[in-house]
C-alpha cells in the first residue's frame, strides 16, 4: 500500500510539548496495565503476519500478549471488570478485547517523537467509537476509503483502522511507514518473534553506535583510560540488546547482549567482566565520595550505607550473573535476585552514565563561562578594559572581586547597587549578600559550601590579571592564544564576592583541575575544554599573556 494513502493527514511541525504526549499514554496505560501481574506463554499468531507492519529497522521493539495474561489461572482476582468499565468509559472501547500490542519507536525527526503501536484484537472493533472528546472526527483517506483516521485532539499522533481486528496508533511519520506495504523483515523482528516469553523488547544498537561513539569520544578525558576502552569495544561489539519477562511474583527475567558472531561475543564478553572490576571500583570511589560530602547524612548514617556498599561489591564482584550462549550474553535470574542484577548493571553503567551525566554539567558549565566572558567583554567595551581582578581603596587594599564588578553585566544591577563598593568583601554590610551569589557563578558540578564558586581567575607575575588596567592591548599572544578564566575543583572555591583567583606563582595549575575535563574561557570570548593530559607547556604558555610563545592549541 502506497504511503500516499495518508494524504489526508495534517502535516504537524510546531514543537512537540510534554503535555502533547499525555492523551497517548494513557491511552496505551489502560491496555497495557495489567503487564505488572502475571505469567503467561507466547501468543500463537505467525510472526511473519503479526509483525508485518512493524519497520524492520526499527529502534526499538516491544511485545506484550495481553490476551494470554489476561486469562491466567492466577489472575483471576484481578479485577478486569473495572478495567474494562475504565477503558469504555475513557477511551469508547473495551480493552479487554485486545489480543497482543507490538510497539515500535525510531530515532525522534524534527518533528518529535516516532513511534507506533499495533492493537490486535480477538473480536471487531471500531475506531468510531472511541471517545469523541479524546479524538477528533472518523476521516477516510482519499486514495483508500476502507481506511479510518482520527487524530488524537492533544497530541500530534493518529489512529488508523484498514481491518476490523486491527488497530494502529503513532506518530504520523511511522504510521506512513508501517502502512507503506509489507516490511521487510530483520534480525530482531526475527529474535522478538521466536521469544517464548509473553513481554518482550529489543533494542537496535546499530543506529545507535555512532551516537555512542560520539559521546564516549566526549566523554575520553573524564574516564579511566581501560574503562573507556572496554565502553568502546562494548559501543563496537554490541548489536541488540534483548528483554524476556515473565510477570507476577514469581517473575522471571531474561537479559541477553548480542553481537554479530561468536569473535564479536567473546571480546564483548570480556570487556564487560573488566567493566565489573572496574566499574565498580569507581562506582565505589563515586558513592563514598558523595557520602562523604553530603552534608544531610548522619555519621552513624553514613558509616552503615559505607558498609552496605562493601557488602554489596564483595557479592557482585563474585556472582555469577552471566553465560555466554552461542553469539549472546545471557542474564538470567528470578525476581528474588533482582537487587544483585539491577546492582550489576548500575555498576557496569554507571561510568556510561556518569560521563553522560558529566558531559551534560560540562555544557552547563560552559554556558555560565559564556555567560561570564561576555560580561568582561562588554565591561571593556564599557570601560576600555576588563574589570581588574579586585576593586580597592585608597591604600591599595582589595576590597570586591572581579565577579561584582560584573554583575550589572551578567543582569544583576540591582545586587551590584546593594554591595558598599568602599568596603570588603566580607564588612558587616557586604557579607550578608554572600548567599546571594547569582546562578551563573554556581558549577553544576559543585559540592561546598554556598555562596563558593569555581570560577576564577589565573594570574601571575607579567600576567594581564596583574595590571590595574587590564585592556586587549596588553595580551600580545593574542586574544585566542590566552586564558582568561577558569573552572577550579571544588576545593579551592573560594567565596564569590572576595577577591581571590588562582595564584599561578604559587601553586601547580595542575592542583586546580577539575576531575576529567575542566573549562576554560579565552580572552576573545571563547570556552574549551582542556583535559589534564595536555602538554604542560602549552598549558603554562596558554596562562601568559605577553610571553611570546607560539602555542599550538589542542
Amino acid at each position: 500500500m502506497s504511503s500516499r494513502n495518508l494524504e489526508a493527514f495534517p502535516q504537524h511541525r510546531r514543537a512537540v510539548r510534554f503535555s502533547d504526549l499525555v492523551a497517548p499514554l494513557r491511552f496505551v496505560a489502560a491496555m497495557v496495565f495489567s503487564i505488572i501481574v502475571g505469567n503467561a506463554s507466547l501468543y500463537s499468531q505467525q510472526v511473519s503476519d503479526r509483525y508485518s507492519h512493524i519497520p524492520g529497522d526499527s529502534l526499538n521493539i516491544t511485545s506484550i500478549d495481553f490476551e494470554t495474561i489476561r486469562n491466567l489461572k492466577e489472575l483471576e482476582m484481578v479485577p478486569w471488570e473495572i478495567l474494562a468499565a475504565f477503558g469504555k468509559q475513557e477511551l469508547g472501547v473495551d480493552p479487554m478485547l485486545i489480543s497482543t500490542i507490538d510497539i515500535t519507536s525510531g530515532l525522534p525527526s524534527i518533528n518529535g517523537p516516532e513511534f507506533g503501536i499495533v492493537i490486535r484484537t480477538k473480536e471487531p472493533v471500531d475506531i468510531a467509537q472511541l471517545n469523541a472528546r479524546l479524538f477528533s472526527d472518523v476521516t477516510r483517506s482519499p486514495k483508500n476509503q476502507n481506511m479510518k483516521i482520527r487524530s488524537m485532539n492533544d497530541a500530534p499522533a493518529k489512529v488508523v483502522q484498514l481491518e476490523p481486528l486491527m488497530v494502529m496508533v503513532g506518530s504520523e511519520g511511522t504510521l506512513r511507514r508501517m502502512l507503506a506495504g509489507k516490511a521487510q523483515s530483520s534480525k530482531t523482528i526475527e529474535l522478538i518473534g521466536r521469544s517464548k516469553y509473553p513481554v518482550r523488547s529489543i533494542a537496535n544498537i546499530e543506529p545507535l553506535r555512532p551516537i555512542l561513539e560520539g559521546a564516549l569520544a566526549d566523554a575520553g578525558g573524564a574516564l579511566p583510560p581501560q574503562i573507556l576502552a572496554d565502553l568502546q569495544v562494548v559501543a563496537e561489539e554490541l548489536s541488540y540488546l534483548q528483554t524476556e519477562s515473565t510477570v507476577g511474583l514469581s517473575a522471571e527475567v531474561v537479559l541477553k547482549l548480542g553481537a554479530k558472531d561468536k569473535d564479536s561475543i567473546e571480546k564483548l564478553a570480556r570487556a564487560l567482566e573488566r567493566l565489573r572490576k572496574d566499574g565498580l571500583v569507581l562506582a565505589e570511589a563515586m558513592i563514598n565520595q558523595q557520602i562523604q560530602n553530603d552534608r544531610q547524612m548522619t555519621p552513624e548514617l553514613k558509616t552503615a550505607t559505607l558498609q552496605y556498599v562493601q557488602r554489596m561489591k564483595g557479592f557482585l564482584t563474585t556472582a555469577d550473573l552471566w553465560n555466554v550462549v552461542g553469539d549472546e550474553i545471557v542474564m538470567d535470574g528470578r525476581v528474588a535476585y533482582s537487587v544483585p542484577t539491577i546492582g550489576v548493571l548500575v555498576g557496569l553503567l554507571l561510568p556510561a552514565v556518569q560521563a553522560a551525566r558529566e558531559a551534560a554539567r560540562r555544557m552547563s558549565s560552559q554556558n555560565n563561562m559564556k555567560q561570564i566572558m561576555l560580561a568582561m567583554h562588554n565591561h571593556e567595551s564599557a570601560f576600555k578594559q576588563f574589570p581588574a581582578r579586585a576593586t580597592r581603596d585608597a591604600d591599595g587594599k582589595p576590597l570586591l572581586s572581579w565577579r561584582v564588578k560584573i554583575l550589572p553585566f551578567i543582569e544583576q544591577i540591582g545586587l551590584y547597587q546593594e554591595f558598599r563598593q568602599d568596603e570588603p568583601w566580607d564588612s558587616d554590610h557586604n557579607i550578608k549578600l554572600l548567599e546571594r551569589m547569582p546562578a551563573v557563578y554556581k558549577h553544576p558540578s559543585y559540592v561546598g559550601p554556598e555562596g563558593h564558586t569555581v570560577y576564577l581567575v589565573p594570574y601571575q607575575k607579567g600576567n594581564v590579571w596583574t595590571s590595574a588596567k587590564p585592556q586587549i592591548r596588553n595580551i600580545t599572544d593574542g586574544t585566542s592564544n590566552t586564558i582568561a578564566c577558569f573552572e577550579t575543583n571544588d576545593e579551592h572555591a573560594v567565596p564569590w564576592s572576595k577577591p581571590d583567583d588562582i595564584d599561578l606563582d604559587q601553586a601547580d595549575i595542575f592542583d586546580f583541575f577539575r576531575f576529567g575535563v575542566s573549562n576554560v574561557g579565552m580572552f576573545d570570548g571563547s570556552v574549551r575544554a582542556i583535559a589534564p593530559s595536555i602538554d604542560p607547556v602549552v598549558l603554562k604558555a596558554m596562562m601568559t599573556s605577553a610571553g611570546g610563545e607560539v602555542v599550538q592549541l589542542p
